[in-house]
């Protein structure tokens, strides 16, 4: 899905929205009249599953970012909070877990580095909950 802003600026003769929202490539362009559009690529899955699911579920809430010029703002601060969350979490259970713990006491990085993605998987489920899918 394509969400351009109402706004339009004036782009080598042409009549250009200022933001344009690119939900299935992941982008956010910005043209103003005296420079090239800037364009943002996201690349992170759950950028992708919150535009899809926004998309469907939330179409005037990603209009009113568009418009508002505040979309690219909004992504970059969803994206960051994302990460941070995941990695508070796993680092909780990294901390917390006996079996983690025991595994890099004896040096098994393997096992260690099992648990940890276990633990992103985990982490993901319930961070995505509360942040992606809203």
């Amino acid at each position: 899905m394509i969400i351009r802003s109402k706004n339009k600026v004036q782009v080598g003769g042409k009549n250009k929205p200022v933001w344009v929202l690119d939900t299935d490539a992941l982008t956010v362009t910005h043209n103003t009249p005296d420079a090239d559009p800037s364009v943002t690529t996201f690349s992170s899955d759950h950028i992708n599953y919150h535009l899809h699911y926004s998309a469907e579920h939330r179409k005037n809430r990603l209009r009113k970012l568009v418009n508002n010029g505040e979309i690219l703002g909004y992504l970059t601060e969803l994206d960051k909070a994302v990460e941070n969350a995941m990695e508070r979490q796993v680092e909780k259970w990294k901390a917390d877990d006996k079996e983690y713990q025991q595994s890099l006491a004896v040096g098994d990085l393997c096992k260690a580095q099992g648990l940890e993605n276990m633990f992103r998987l985990c982490a993901r489920e319930a961070v995505y909950a509360d942040l992606v899918y809203v």
